[in-house]
């Protein structure tokens, strides 16, 4: 996502102005020496590397609204929704304005299965950065260990605590888009030629698929009745696996950095209130980039709508020296079967990203996200499973009673 990073900020733009003239007038005679002097196959060559370089320093997809997808935020969610089954999907588009067209969704599916004091889940993910497209498709597993049931009527109905440790494991793809590549005897003095068709032939493979595995474990403490604290960590990509489209030797390659995550979730509830409110935080780490997200989110309880306000800011990459970029956000969930609902619950949600910084939102008019949560009852979890674990959609952890 850092390579068109400089479309996002507009300060940084205003001080390359003046460099961006002298710089394409440097291109236009490059561009005329390579078409010169390249084989089509060296272009070819220069893109597959530009294309490791990139890999290198890029970073997976960040939702506003993490906990409406939280199996992708940590497996160790696999089994936690408000019901035994849960389906959950999201949409994200980046940056309207950027002619890249840079999207991420995911959808996925998870149950919680007594039997086995644990969740079974199965996840899908496809993001579109410009010219290059990921998928990949998961499964997931986490155990779940709780206070216990001998516990729960000396805590109101429901045990004091519990832990989840998850596991992933699924298969992911890179692809090039070749439609979307500019060639060298597509581009003139004039810059690109409308309508041209380059006689390059793309590379015998324009895609990979590699193995993909994660993990992570979250731990919810309820203080009192009213008052719990969440508390989870987790690691993707841990096998660090290749990325790279040439099938190079182990000497040259790209690996996809280990993204490592944990948040900080602290929730009061009481029914009898009229609000209840969260506090949460929810760290990045990913290669070079880090990312931080800190908010609250306030739910009206009688129609069950959360408004929530974030603020996600990163720290100055050294290494490439690109700016930080930080991000105001505002998000609206709303329980569509409000309180009626006995065995499902709809949940759909909202955000808008702004950035924050001169002209910066001008510039790319910002970023949206649209989600839902489904679940669904499948069995009397409060007479058969009183230990059954719930992370919301609406960032309060708690218990199904």
């Amino acid at each position: 996502m850092k390579r068109i990073l400089f479309e996002e900020t507009g300060g940084y733009h205003d001080n390359i102005r003046a460099m961006l003239a002298t710089l394409k007038k440097a291109a236009i005679q490059a561009i005329n020496f390579f078409r010169c002097h390249f084989s089509r196959s060296a272009w070819l060559l220069l893109i597959c590397c530009g294309m490791l370089f990139t890999a290198a320093i890029a970073q997976d997809p960040i939702f506003t609204q993490a906990f409406l997808s939280p199996v992708y935020l940590n497996p160790a969610a696999t089994g936690t929704g408000d019901y035994d089954l849960r389906v959950s999907g999201i949409y994200r588009r980046q940056w309207w304005t950027v002619p890249s067209n840079m999207n991420a969704m995911v959808v996925s599916v998870d149950k919680f299965v007594p039997d086995i004091s644990g969740g079974i889940g199965l996840t899908a993910v496809h993001s579109s950065e410009g010219y290059l497209n990921k998928n990949g498709i998961y499964a997931s597993y986490a155990y779940n260990i709780c206070s216990g049931t001998a516990s729960v009527a000396d805590n109101g109905g429901s045990p004091k605590w519990f832990w989840t440790g998850g596991l992933q494991f699924g298969f992911a793809q890179s692809k090039i888009d070749f439609n979307k590549l500019v060639f060298a005897d597509q581009i003139n003095t004039g810059g690109y030629i409308p309508g041209s068709v380059s006689s390059a032939n793309p590379p015998l493979r324009s895609g990979r698929v590699f193995p993909d595995f994660a993990a992570g474990t979250f731990f919810n403490y309820n203080i009192n009745d009213y008052n719990r604290l969440l508390l989870g960590f987790s690691g993707h990509h841990i096998n660090k696996p290749d990325e790279s489209l040439t099938y190079s030797s182990d000497t040259v390659r790209s690996q996809l950095p280990v993204r490592w995550s944990g948040n900080v979730l602290y929730t009061h509830t009481d029914p009898s209130q009229t609000w209840s409110y969260s506090l949460a935080a929810i760290g990045y780490r990913q290669a070079f980039n880090s990312s931080y997200q800190v908010g609250t989110e306030i739910t009206q309880n009688q129609f069950d709508i959360s408004l929530g306000i974030w603020y996600r800011f990163s720290t100055k990459d050294k290494t490439f020296n690109f700016p930080p970029v930080n991000t105001f956000s505002v998000s609206l969930a709303i329980n569509l079967t409000g309180n009626s609902g006995n065995k499902d619950k709809v949940r759909v949600g909202v955000a808008h990203d702004a950035e924050v910084g001169k002209k910066s939102y001008s510039y790319t008019t910002g970023s949206s996200e649209i989600g839902f949560v489904w679940d669904h009852s499948t069995y009397n979890m409060g007479v058969d499973d009183p230990c059954k674990p719930k992370i919301s959609s609406t960032v309060c952890p708690a218990f199904v009673k």
